[in-house]
């Protein structure tokens, strides 16, 4: 089994193994998951397993009664509601933008290099992804939430900063007011789910990588594929890269090194930290706090124990989301039709 980790430059794979067909140029606006009816450009997106359509600089991409999943950069996750649309201004990693034009978005960042710069654009007002968190943005009404992280907003009288559990309004003067983080919605918890599954994904990839001569980053993977700056797979300043993960059909999170923490409660780990995963041969997974931020959903306690199956088996039962004890919370997003993240 092959793992690709894509990092910060473009690169092709010439390779003639499935992964070679799920290779995609190393940039933000790769969509890797569509739940109901989504459009780029006007044209109705229709994923396969294993492949992901790619939203261009100036694209729009929009839903009308489904959901979405996009990639910026690693680590870091665009989530649509319903009836809502984008555009992508900057696919650089480096200098990401996109555009909000309507609905409801979620932004998971994982990982956000202090060099690069990772921003959403709202009707004059550019917000600012500084930190680690879970960031909420809403047209209706207009509005920026900070679950988790630190976010600077910037329009034409000023800037103001947010951390965790503060809010401000986007429709006129910008002021931080407190929220109840125990108000979540659909999209809230299927964004949860979704960071589960790419949490899962991440075990299975990481042990296999371990599993297959891991020997460090800069000493290659030995027999993986890999591209990226130096064909590392990572750029110099990001911390971890997207891998990809064939018999899961999609992209998950690897930290460089040591772990990866997702604001839902999850552990990202490293080839060379995998080996500390609880349950770890049943590819169970989660932040060994659970409940990192107060309101969150702690859904790490929530997590499906697979005990009882060996690795190969549970790896595979979680490929196909039919392990016993397991597939309600397998499901990801609910039997839509994807471009990752379910079973074949």
């Amino acid at each position: 089994m092959r793992f690709l980790l894509a990092g910060c430059s473009l690169a092709v794979l010439a390779a003639g193994s499935a992964c070679a067909q799920a290779v995609i140029s190393v940039h933000a606006g790769i969509v890797q998951y569509v739940e109901g009816r989504a459009y780029l450009n006007g044209e109705v997106v229709e994923p396969k397993f294993g492949q992901f359509p790619d939203i261009k600089e100036n694209q729009e991409f929009r839903t009308e009664e489904g959901r979405a999943e996009i990639l910026l950069t690693p680590g870091v996750f665009l989530r649509l509601g319903e009836n809502s649309s984008i555009r992508m201004l900057s696919t650089r990693l480096t200098d990401t933008k996109v555009e909000i034009l309507s609905g409801t978005a979620m932004v998971e960042c994982n990982d956000v290099p202090k060099d690069n710069s990772i921003q959403a654009i709202y009707k004059g007002n550019a917000i600012r992804f500084e930190k680690q968190g879970l960031y909420r943005i809403e047209s209706q009404p207009a509005r920026l939430r900070v679950y988790e992280g630190q976010a600077v907003v910037t329009d034409s009288a000023g800037q103001l900063t947010l951390r965790g559990g503060k809010e401000t309004g986007l429709a006129g003067v910008l002021l931080a007011e407190s929220f109840d983080r125990k108000d979540q919605d659909a999209l809230y918890s299927w964004s949860d789910r979704r960071a589960a599954y790419v949490a899962q994904a991440n075990v299975a990839s990481a042990s296999a990588v371990s599993n297959n001569g891991y020997s460090g980053y800069g000493g290659g993977y030995g027999g993986y594929n890999l591209f990226g700056s130096n064909g590392l797979g990572y750029g110099p300043s990001f911390l971890g890269g997207w891998a990809f993960n064939p018999t899961f059909g999609m992209y998950t999170y690897m930290p460089y090194s040591g772990f990866g923490y997702s604001p839902f409660g999850y552990t990202y780990f490293s080839p060379s930290t995998v080996a500390y995963a609880p349950m770890y041969g049943n590819a169970y997974t989660t932040n060994t706090s659970s409940n990192r931020v107060s309101g969150l959903t702690g859904a790490g306690s929530r997590m499906a124990n697979v005990a009882g199956t060996t690795r190969g088996s549970a790896l595979s039962a979680l490929a196909r989301g039919s392990s016993s004890g397991s597939s309600a919370h397998l499901s990801a997003g609910g039997g839509g039709h994807s471009g990752g993240g379910h079973g074949k």
